[in-house]
């Protein structure tokens, strides 16, 4: 046997599960999550039987696009938490970005069925918060975001922004302009009131977690 027979058909295995999670992403957002596991595996290119060698199920296979958008999410909040932009230009470019990946987002990363640590807190979920946080601070440090807004915050935003409720393009305008809007909202002013109380980071990891299994069960 020659030493790359192997290692081709672990690069198959690689491209096969990435094409699931592909076409996973488009069927759940153009015929939703009870559509036929059958339907997903020819979106691939594939045969039911690879998908069931890659996902044991409809729930493995859907925690694993929703893990994916978490991956996506985390990173965009790493990329705004590295930022040297100010604050608030970091925080615009994080939402522009989940609006940009939208179309990866086939389930909601809030309440889907994300992959669970130990504690029952998604590790990525915690990942963004702390990113995000950590943007938010240098903002309140300089001076130019309110002190209440929280990571909480701009995680709920970003949820809601990234499911269109409009047709894709109208949603694009009015998206762009709903997170200028709220990044408007985070500027410090003498004059601002307080906000009405929020989830805290505890309530917010269990929403991210609650419930995991029930988006493929509907």
């Amino acid at each position: 046997m020659s030493p790359a027979q192997p290692a081709r058909r672990r690069s198959d295995a690689v491209a096969n599960r990435a094409a699931l999670l592909d076409a996973a992403e488009r069927v759940l957002l153009r015929d939703g999550p009870a559509v036929p596991l059958d339907v997903v595996a020819r979106e691939a290119g594939v045969g039911i039987a690879t998908l069931y060698r890659n996902f044991a199920d409809r729930e493995e296979l859907y925690a694993a696009v929703v893990h994916r958008s978490y991956q996506l999410v985390a990173a965009l909040a790493q990329e705004a938490e590295a930022s040297a932009a100010p604050p608030l230009d970091a925080l615009a470019g994080f939402l522009h970005g989940v609006l940009a990946e939208r179309h990866h987002f086939a389930l909601p990363l809030l309440g889907g069925p994300g992959p669970l640590s130990a504690d029952g807190a998604d590790p990525l979920g915690v990942r963004i918060c702390r990113s995000l946080a950590a943007v938010l601070k240098r903002g309140v440090g300089d001076g130019s975001i309110r002190p209440d807004a929280t990571a909480a915050d701009l995680v709920v935003t970003g949820a809601m922004l990234a499911h269109a409720q409009l047709p894709p393009d109208a949603w694009g305008r009015a998206a762009r302009r709903i997170a200028a809007l709220v990044l408007d909202g985070l500027r410090a002013r003498p004059d601002t009131g307080p906000l009405p109380d929020g989830l805290t980071g505890a309530e917010l990891d269990r929403v991210m977690t609650r419930g995991a299994g029930e988006a493929a069960a509907h």
